[in-house]
């Protein structure tokens, strides 16, 4: 609650270098100072209206003592409620873990000393029947907390930024899913809604959440199956890039999509075992893992989306990167010819075509090097 009558002024004492602003504690009724630290008047008044404004909203108090679970409370009603749901969903995953291994008390003592034990925590952290979560996801992890203290330190609630480590993350090439792989996950498929769940990976590349939240009509909020233009499409609400995107209906994925029951307005309107309730994005993952653990292969919503972009790029061939980052739908093209160019191909080329050239006559001057290929 804003306290509008809460007033602070500018004094500017003989004795002293800088302006100094003064209110009066409306909880303690007790006179209070603290220096502007500057004597210019333009930026002594600038000084005074932000800390006014700070101690009417109960942000000054906060600054010096904020518990970790207000300062909480305050970033997701001031800076998560404008995200998508998803993202949401992940920050509060993010803070969740840090709350269990850290258990923070208050928010500034978060320091270089607290991130690195969080880091720690992460590598020795029960995951999936492993110890320790992936690189990638402990960097992750790290840049939802970084981009929370960044709000914080911007709403003066935090002095500085802490320094975060660099984490590195091994960079593995996508593998083409053999058929017979697949075929064998689906075949561990419960029913045809779960079936048809799989096949939006196989035959479309969709994100597990994009799987989950799809429905029959059409909505500017989540995605739906828009058969009359062969397609599905993302609102900007929901898409990662925060743009409308369309993904092309598979024949195959059309007509087993067509073929299921509407019970629902999503298409895959999962129940937990145990609640009843609607199946977490968690759960969904869990299912999954849980069929290819069945067939006895190493597959996940996440490797379907990553198969079928390698089964495009070959389809594609050389040069087409633009279409298959289209289709993939990732933040940047860099992101697309880093997972997907096949170095190895263009190496292999480049070595034929220098034995081409060696074993020819009159071809001396047109040479490659293999110095100048590399």
């Amino acid at each position: 609650m804003t306290n509008e009558r809460l007033k602070v002024y500018i004094l500017r004492p003989k004795d002293r270098p800088t302006v100094q602003l003064q209110w009066v504690d409306p909880e303690t009724g007790i006179r209070k100072t603290r220096s502007a630290e500057t004597a210019d008047p333009v930026k002594a008044e600038r000084a005074r209206a932000d800390l006014e404004y700070e101690l009417r909203h109960g942000k000054y108090q906060e600054a010096s003592k904020l518990d970790w679970e207000r300062f909480r409370q305050l970033f997701e009603d001031e800076y998560l409620a404008g995200l998508r749901p998803r993202s949401r969903e992940k920050y509060g995953t993010v803070l969740d873990v840090f709350e269990q291994i850290i258990k923070p008390a208050k928010l500034r003592t978060v320091s270089e000393r607290t991130i690195s034990a969080f880091v720690k925590g992460m590598r020795e952290r029960p995951a999936m029947k492993k110890i320790g979560l992936a690189p990638m996801t402990i960097k992750n992890y790290l840049v939802c907390l970084k981009t929370a203290l960044a709000w914080a330190v911007g709403q003066k609630l935090l002095p500085s930024l802490p320094t975060f480590p660099t984490i590195k993350v091994p960079k593995k090439k996508p593998q083409p899913i053999p058929a017979e792989s697949f075929d064998k996950l689906l075949a561990k498929a419960p029913n045809d809604l779960w079936k048809a769940f799989l096949l939006c990976g196989w035959w479309a590349g969709l994100r597990l959440s994009e799987v989950r939240e799809l429905r029959w009509e059409q909505s500017a909020e989540w995605p739906w199956v828009d058969f009359e233009r062969n397609r599905i499409v993302l609102p900007a609400v929901f898409a990662k890039s925060n743009e409308d995107q369309t993904v092309p209906l598979h024949p195959v994925l059309r007509q087993t999509l067509a073929a299921l029951p509407r019970t629902a307005p999503e298409v895959f309107p999962f129940r937990s075992r145990r609640g009843g309730g609607r199946l977490s994005r968690n759960g969904a993952t869990n299912r999954v893992l849980d069929m290819a653990k069945r067939a006895g292969v190493r597959l996940s919503m996440h490797k379907l989306r990553k198969g079928f972009g390698c089964r495009v790029a070959q389809l594609l061939g050389k040069g087409r990167a633009p279409i298959l980052h289209e289709l993939m739908r990732h933040s940047s093209m860099q992101i697309t010819m880093d997972y997907y160019a096949n170095v190895d191909d263009v190496l292999q080329e480049a070595i034929s075509e220098l034995t081409y050239q060696h074993s020819v006559p009159g071809l001396r001057s047109r040479r490659m090097t293999l110095r100048t290929v590399l």
